[in-house]
C-alpha cells in the first residue's frame, strides 16, 4: 500500500512540473506544451496458474510534446519567419554539419559577416540559388547574405532590405529597388513530430522513432506556407494547465493524507 501511494506522489508531483514548465513558457516563441503520460504498474504472480497480477501503483513516464501550431502573431520584422503548417527549419552549427537541429521559431538575425542566425547562432539552412535562379533540391547549405553587391551598370550597393516569400523565396534587396535571389528555404517534415527529441530552446533533433527529415518546399503538399514578419506563439492556454495543476495538486493532497493515515495505523500496531 505504501509502494502505490508512493508511486502516486511522484507521478503527480511529477505532473506538476510538467504544467509548471508549460505555464512558465507560455510566452516562448513557439513553444510546445508537454503532457504528462500515466500509466498503471502491475506487478505479476507468476507461480499461479492462471498469471495473476496486483496493482503497484503508477508512473508518469516521458512527458509527450503536443506539437500542433501556435497562433501567429504579426512583429514586422523581415527575419521573423513563421510557418502556417506541419513544417520546420533546418539549422546547423558550423562547427558541427554533421548535426542538423529542427524548429519551429523563425526569429533569426543576420550577422557581419552575412550569416543568417537564430538566437543560439545556429545557421539557417536553405537550397543555394544560382545567378539563373535554379536551386538544388538534394544539397542545403547555411544562408549567407552579402552586405553589399556589385550591381552591373549600379556599381557597388548596400542591402537595405530583405524579402521571404510564401514559398520560402529569399531576396535581399540592394538600394532602393534591386532584388538578388540569395537563397531558397526548405522546410522539414517527420513522420511523427511527437517523437522528435528536444534539445531545449526550440530546439529538435530526429529520432528512430520520428523517422528522418523529409524536405520539401513551403506551400508544397502539409509542409505549410512561410509567413514573413510573424512568428508562432506558444501553444499553452493558460486556464486548460491552470484547470489541470489544480486537480494534480488535489490528487496529491488526498495521497499525502492516505499516507499519513497508513502512518499513524503503522505506528498504533508497532506500539500495542
Amino acid at each position: 500500500m505504501l509502494h502505490t501511494i508512493k508511486s502516486s506522489l511522484n507521478a503527480n508531483m511529477r505532473g506538476i512540473s510538467v504544467i509548471a514548465n508549460n505555464i512558465a513558457n507560455s510566452n516562448t516563441t513557439a513553444f510546445k506544451r508537454s503532457n504528462s503520460n500515466f500509466s498503471d504498474v502491475y506487478s505479476i504472480t507468476v507461480s499461479s496458474s492462471p498469471k495473476s497480477y496486483s496493482g503497484m501503483g503508477v508512473i508518469n513516464n516521458d512527458p509527450r510534446k503536443q506539437m500542433f501550431q501556435g497562433p501567429l502573431k504579426q512583429t514586422g520584422r523581415a527575419l521573423d519567419l513563421a510557418v502556417n503548417g506541419l513544417g520546420f527549419f533546418t539549422l546547423q552549427n558550423v562547427k558541427n554539419v554533421e548535426k542538423s537541429y529542427f524548429t519551429r521559431d523563425g526569429s533569426f538575425n543576420l550577422l557581419k559577416d552575412g550569416n543568417v542566425v537564430n538566437s543560439e547562432g545556429l545557421s539557417l539552412m536553405g537550397h543555394a540559388v544560382d545567378v539563373g535562379g535554379t536551386f538544388n533540391p538534394g544539397l542545403i547549405e547555411k544562408v549567407e547574405i552579402p552586405l553589399t553587391q556589385n550591381i552591373i551598370g549600379r556599381g557597388e550597393l548596400i542591402l537595405t532590405n530583405v524579402n521571404v516569400s510564401p514559398s520560402g523565396v529569399l531576396k535581399a534587396v540592394y538600394g532602393l529597388d534591386t532584388e538578388v535571389v540569395i537563397s531558397k528555404l526548405p522546410l522539414a517534415s517527420f513522420n511523427d513530430t511527437t517523437q522528435l527529441k528536444s534539445e531545449g530552446n526550440n530546439l529538435y533533433r530526429s529520432s528512430p522513432k520520428s523517422g528522418l527529415p523529409q524536405y520539401g518546399l513551403a506551400i508544397d503538399g502539409t509542409y505549410g506556407e512561410i509567413i514573413p514578419g510573424f512568428l508562432e506563439s506558444s501553444n499553452v492556454e493558460i486556464t486548460d494547465e491552470l484547470a489541470k495543476m489544480i486537480k494534480y495538486q488535489q490528487a496529491f493532497t488526498g495521497n499525502s493524507r492516505l499516507l499519513q493515515t497508513e502512518v499513524e495505523i503503522a505506528e498504533k500496531l508497532i506500539n500495542r
